[in-house]
C-alpha cells in the first residue's frame, strides 16, 4: 500500500515538473519571437526614414531611426543570446546572416542615398536595397519556422511524457481521488502560468507611440489603451506635426488586422501621409493620393485604413479636414457638440474614390475630439456598446484640458467594458490664445491613475 501511495503521488509531481519545464521553454521561445519582431521593426524604421527623405528631401525624416542605426546590431545580439538560452543554437547563423545583410544595406544602399538621393545610381541602389531586404525577410521567415518547430517539439515532448505518466499511474490514481484532484489542480496552475507568461511577452511588444509636434495655438492630448484580451502590436496611429509657423497637421488612423502586419500598415500610413502632406494644403488631395498609393502597394483586398487628417490654420482659426470613413469625430463649442462627418470611404477599397475637404471655423476654447472605434464599440457584460450617445454625453461634461479629457474617456471605456476590448486611440485638440511650450503626452491605460 505504501508503494502504491508513493507511485500515485510521484506521478502527479513528475507531471507538474514537466509542465513547469515546458512553460519555461515556451516563454523563452516567445521571448525570442519578440526579439525577432523588434529587430524587424528597427529595419522597417530605417527603411521608412530613408524613403521619406529620398521622396521629400525633408530632414524631418532623419530622426533617431535614420541609417546607420547601431540599435540593429544590439538587438541582433540580444536575439542570438535568446536563441542560445532556448537551446536552438543552430538558428544563430540565420541572425548572423541578417546582420551581414543589414550592414550591406546600410553601406551600399542607405548611406549612398542619404548622401546623393538624386543620382544616376539611385535607381539601381534602390533596386539593390529591395533585393537585400527581401533576403532579410526570407531569413526572418526561416527563423520563425525554426522557433515554431521548437515550440511544436516542446508540446509533443510534453504530451508524450504526460501520456506516459498517466498510463503508469492511472490504476493507482483511481484509488486516491484526492491525489488525482491535486494533480489536476497542479496541471491547471502550470498551464495558467504558461499562458500568463506568453501574454506578458505579447504585451511588451507594443511599439507605436505618439510623436510629433502639436499645431500652433493649440493644446493637445493623446491617449492609447491596449486590448486586455489580445495585447499584440496594433494598427492605431496618432501623429501631429507643423507645416510652418501658422499651420499644423494632425492624424488619427486605424489599420485593419492585428500584430506585425497591422503595425507595418500603420507605419506605412503614418510616414506616407507625412511625405504626401509636405508642401500640400488640401487634406482631401493628400488622402486621395494616399489611397491610390496604398492600393498600389498592398494587393490584399482585406487590408484597409480608416483615418482622419486635419490641418489647423492658426491665423484664420479654421480646420480643414478629410475623413476616410472615420466616425468618432466631434467639435465641442461650449455645451454644443457638432459631429464631423466622413468625406469619403475607407482607404484601400476603390482607387477612384473622390475625397472632399470640409472647412470648420473654430474659436478660442473650441475643442476637437477624435477616437478610434475602440471607444464607441466598448461593450459591457450584457454586450451593449458604449455608443456614440454616451460618448457625446461624456464629451459634453468633460474638462476643457485636452489631456484630462483623453484620460477620462479611456478610464470610462475601461470601466464600462470591464477592460478595454479593442485597441483605443484618442486625440483631443483645443484652440487657445497663445502658443504654449508644453509638450504633448502619451497615456497608456496601465500608467494612468483613475480620476
Amino acid at each position: 500500500m505504501v508503494a502504491f501511495l508513493g507511485t500515485a503521488l510521484a506521478g502527479p509531481m513528475i507531471g507538474v515538473r514537466q509542465l513547469d519545464a515546458a512553460s519555461g521553454a515556451q516563454v523563452r521561445l516567445a521571448n525570442a519571437r519578440s526579439d525577432l519582431d523588434a529587430l524587424l521593426r528597427i529595419q522597417l524604421a530605417e527603411e521608412t526614414s530613408l524613403r521619406g527623405y529620398v521622396s521629400t528631401r525633408d530632414e524631418l525624416f532623419l530622426d533617431e531611426d535614420k541609417p546607420p542605426n547601431p540599435a540593429f546590431d544590439r538587438q541582433a545580439q540580444a536575439l542570438e543570446n535568446r536563441l542560445l538560452d532556448a537551446a536552438i543554437a543552430d538558428a544563430v547563423s540565420i541572425v548572423e546572416d541578417m546582420r551581414r545583410r543589414h550592414a550591406e544595406w546600410e553601406k551600399n544602399v542607405a548611406l549612398p542615398l542619404l548622401k546623393k538621393p538624386v543620382s544616376r545610381e539611385a535607381y539601381a541602389q534602390q533596386a539593390n536595397g529591395k533585393f537585400i531586404t527581401d533576403q532579410m525577410s526570407a531569413d526572418a521567415a526561416n527563423l520563425r519556422g525554426e522557433l515554431s518547430a521548437a515550440s511544436d517539439g516542446v508540446e509533443r515532448s510534453l504530451r508524450r511524457r504526460i501520456n506516459a505518466t498517466v498510463a503508469i499511474s492511472a490504476g493507482i490514481v483511481t484509488l486516491f481521488a484526492i491525489v488525482a484532484l491535486w494533480y489536476a489542480i497542479g496541471r491547471a496552475t502550470a498551464i495558467a502560468r504558461l499562458a500568463q507568461g506568453q501574454e506578458l511577452v505579447d504585451a511588451l511588444q507594443r511599439t507605436l507611440r505618439v510623436g510629433g509636434q502639436r499645431p500652433p495655438r493649440t493644446q493637445m492630448g493623446f491617449a492609447y489603451a491596449s486590448a486586455t484580451r489580445e495585447a499584440l502590436i496594433g494598427g492605431d496611429v496618432l501623429d501631429a506635426w507643423r507645416a510652418n509657423p501658422k499651420v499644423g497637421w494632425f492624424l488619427i488612423a486605424d489599420a485593419s488586422g492585428k500584430g506585425i502586419e497591422a503595425a507595418r500598415h500603420a507605419a506605412f500610413a503614418q510616414y506616407a501621409i507625412r511625405a504626401l502632406a509636405a508642401g500640400a494644403d488640401d487634406p482631401a488631395d493628400v488622402v486621395g493620393r494616399f489611397n491610390r498609393l496604398f492600393l498600389d502597394t498592398f494587393e490584399d483586398p482585406s487590408v484597409f485604413v480608416v483615418l482622419f487628417l486635419g490641418a489647423f490654420d492658426a491665423q484664420t482659426q479654421t480646420l480643414r479636414y478629410a475623413s476616410a470613413g472615420h466616425g468618432t469625430a466631434y467639435v465641442r463649442r461650449g455645451s454644443l457638440i457638432e459631429q464631423l462627418p466622413p468625406t469619403g470611404s475607407i482607404v484601400g477599397i476603390d482607387k477612384d474614390e473622390q475625397y472632399g475637404t470640409q472647412i470648420v471655423p473654430l474659436r478660442v476654447g473650441d475643442l476637437v475630439l477624435l477616437a478610434t472605434d475602440g471607444l464607441g464599440e466598448a461593450r459591457n457584460a450584457e454586450g451593449e456598446m458604449l455608443g456614440e450617445d454616451r460618448v457625446v454625453s461624456l464629451l459634453r461634461e468633460a474638462p476643457s484640458d485636452p489631456q484630462a479629457l483623453c484620460d477620462l474617456l479611456v478610464v470610462s471605456a475601461d470601466a464600462y467594458s470591464g477592460g478595454v476590448q479593442d485597441d483605443l486611440a484618442i486625440i483631443a485638440l483645443r484652440v487657445i490664445h497663445d502658443d504654449p511650450s508644453a509638450e504633448t503626452s502619451f497615456s497608456p491605460i496601465g500608467e494612468m491613475s483613475a480620476p
